[in-house]
């Protein structure tokens, strides 16, 4: 069983790295600018890519076979959003058809443990208010008919779909702030009926909740507005608090063995600095630890289980992903999957049935977008599941190498660069860091949702760094905490700037032609260093970014409260006048007139974390004190663009902003219904 996180990263990126057990296989600038400029040898670019290819309307993703095996179902897009596409087992792609049309994107599915359903979420416009539809399928006909049912129908509300309980499948196990705003409580949805029924009110503001495979909530993680948490378990039909953290410590619930009474944490507590496996005796108390980092470099990444619950291999992920079996028979069909593969790879494990023996693999790479195999364990080996042609040839791409690079005060920092190809040196440079700020960058060309335009912009001649600065994750919870009070201002910007002036030292980027450019938490970033290093940067982009610390913490929705224990220790807390005075110190939208370079803003209308205020407001001062400013909005779109037509009108966007202002080469060849639809997302400042 996996762990069942009620809430999404709070300030992430619109698109999220699934976690599974992986392991390695072996046009020239505009005149405006300086005069000093070097101009490259168009000889040693490589073609130019169009936009469209980056993002490929054929490309697909999350695979998952039915419980028989005998049908796939996948994402893929339609008519411009996010959809399920289904095909037989053994079939060709081009006999895949959908079985959802929806304009708005698709969030998540999952198939039934019984029949041929399909679970999925999804919501409206961007609202993050997902809502739960079972989809039925006919298979008695030549092509399988689907009738899809909506389950909940309150748009107002949030509902996640948690689980679904293997001794009472015709259930739900889901969360939901439908009884209380404030709260995300637990709730048990028949899935013939769609009758909901609450099963436990969530006055404790766990984080993440454990089920027994009656769904019954059994353990829970709490988050405190100290930054604490406390893991809970019922005992004797009360709830008691077993392990109490200390500040800034985590425990997340991996699995639980409900024969034996044990819960397998990852957690970091007791003196750990590194996440590490261990096992909770739920009986006397005793906990050991399994497994940790040999290297003393991360946090456990991820954990596969058996179905009893008991570990079978545990991975982690410094700059690259690394894995040790922790069963015998485990070890020998693991080691059969990576002598298949001779290619530099990340094998990810989507899917295992112990009972047919057949394993689901998706391997991927730095350019590559992935493919999908089985493996059966009875016969060892590893045949094609599902072929996709590439939208873009992987010698086109360029490689994304792991580099370290020690910060002001010492501290490494672990990072991605990504450089055109045959270029290294004077090369106008994009700094991309990440969102959360509670996340990472990897490695693979899918784990994130500006990998693929990292690629972009290196086809047009940048190079572009990825940081994982501090308050990354998987780096321990020293330098997770060492973020804490310093956004901004502080080391977490610090280290973005470091970065750019490694690259500059080591002869890789241009000075006078640096950008940043980030989403949510990397928006922030990207205004933090127009606003605090205004002479660094000479373009900038912030994407759903937040400018002013007070107004975002404010903004979150009521469901959001309990769970922002961390923020008040990172950030500061809006309600005590020292931490306001600080956030103020640290907020963008305070010092707009320090700002040198030409901003764009790019905003979703209906985001619930970083509203439209945001953008707006900086907007506005920027207009008012004559800076140059541009803003690109989607009325139908919240935390980041799903739909394709926002999403490659962005990028163009992009495209011919840092091509204007840092020289990088452009396309030309946009098409007209695109740069029409450009058009229409273009806000005219001068009117806010």
């Amino acid at each position: 069983m996996k762990t069942h996180k009620i809430l999404p990263s709070l300030l992430s990126t619109a698109l999220a790295a699934s976690l599974f057990i992986t392991g390695c296989s072996q046009t020239p600038s505009p005149t405006s600018l300086p005069a000093q400029v070097a101009i490259q040898d168009q000889n040693q670019q490589v073609q130019l890519l169009p936009v469209e290819t980056f993002f490929n309307e054929q490309g697909i993703s999350g695979l998952k076979s039915s419980s028989d095996g005998k049908w796939l179902a996948f994402f893929k897009e339609y008519q411009g959003a996010k959809n399920i596409y289904l095909m037989a087992a053994g079939a060709d792609l081009d006999q895949a058809f959908p079985i959802t049309t929806s304009k708005d994107p698709i969030n998540s599915f999952r198939w039934s443990h019984q029949g041929n359903e399909i679970f999925f979420l999804k919501d409206t416009s961007g609202n993050e208010n997902t809502q739960i539809y079972k989809l039925s399928l006919d298979t008695s006909q030549p092509k399988p008919v689907a009738n899809i049912t909506a389950l909940t129908s309150n748009t107002d509300i949030r509902y996640d779909l948690l689980k679904q309980p293997k001794d009472k499948p015709n259930t739900l196990v889901v969360m939901s702030n439908q009884d209380n705003p404030q709260q995300m409580d637990l709730f048990r949805l028949n899935i013939d009926s769609a009758k909901i029924t609450n099963i436990f009110s969530n006055t404790y503001g766990f984080s993440s909740i454990e089920t027994n495979q009656l769904g019954v909530p059994v353990l829970g993680t709490s988050s405190n507005p100290d930054n604490t948490s406390d893991l809970y378990a019922k005992i004797a039909g009360e709830w008691t608090s077993l392990i109490k953290t200390q500040f800034g410590e985590n425990i997340d619930i991996l699995s639980f063995d409900e024969d034996n009474n044990l819960a397998y944490l990852r957690a970091n507590i007791q003196g750990r600095d590194k996440l590490q496996l261990l096992r909770l005796n739920m009986t006397t108390g005793k906990i050991i630890t399994l497994h940790q980092d040999p290297l003393d470099e991360s946090d456990v990444y991820d954990v596969l289980f058996n179905d009893e619950g008991a570990p079978l291999a545990v991975s982690y992920y410094g700059g690259r992903l690394r894995t040790y079996p922790l069963d015998d028979t485990f070890a020998g069909n693991w080691q059969k999957i990576n002598d298949h593969f001779t290619q530099d790879v990340e094998i990810t494990i989507t899917d295992r049935n112990e009972k047919t023996g057949l394993w689901q693999l998706h391997t991927a790479s730095d350019v590559d977008m992935g493919s999908d195999y089985r493996f059966d364990a009875k016969t060892g080996l590893v045949s094609l599941l599902l072929e996709q042609e590439a939208s873009i040839n992987p010698e086109l791409l360029s490689k994304r190498q792991s580099i370290t690079y020690l910060a002001r005060d010492g501290v490494s920092v672990q990072a991605y660069l990504t450089l055109p190809k045959g270029q290294s040196k004077n090369l106008p440079t994009v700094i991309l860091p990440h969102g959360g700020p509670w996340a990472r960058d990897y490695w693979t060309l899918s784990s994130g949702y500006f990998n693929p335009i990292a690629q972009l912009l290196a086809n047009r001649g940048y190079a572009v760094l990825q940081p994982n600065f501090r308050a990354s994750t998987g780096f321990g919870k020293r330098f997770l905490n060492l973020g804490n009070k310093n956004w901004g201002t502080g080391s977490m910007q610090d280290d973005l700037t470091d970065g750019a002036n490694y690259l500059i030292d080591q002869g890789i980027a241009d000075k006078q032609r640096l950008g940043i450019m980030g989403a949510s938490y990397g928006g922030y970033a990207a205004l933090a260093g127009a606003t605090f290093t205004p002479d660094l940067y000479q373009a900038v982009i912030s994407y759903v970014g937040p400018s002013s610390l007070i107004t975002l913490l404010e903004s979150f929705p009521p469901h959001f409260r309990p769970y922002l224990g961390q923020f008040y220790s990172a950030v500061g807390d809006p309600e005590i006048a020292a931490d306001r005075e600080d956030m103020l110190a640290r907020s963008p939208i305070k010092f707009v007139d320090r700002i040198k370079a030409p901003l764009m803003l790019v905003q979703g209308a209906n985001d619930p974390r970083v509203t439209q205020l945001e953008s707006d407001n900086i907007a506005r001062v920027m207009y008012k004190q004559n800076l140059p400013v541009e803003y690109i909005l989607a009325k139908d779109e919240g935390h980041g663009f799903r739909k394709r037509d926002n999403k490659l009108a962005y990028i163009v966007a992009m495209e011919q902003f840092f091509g204007e202002h840092l020289g990088g080469r452009v396309d030309k060849a946009v098409t007209p219904t695109l740069a029409t639809h450009l058009d229409t997302l273009k806000v005219d400042v001068s009117q806010l």
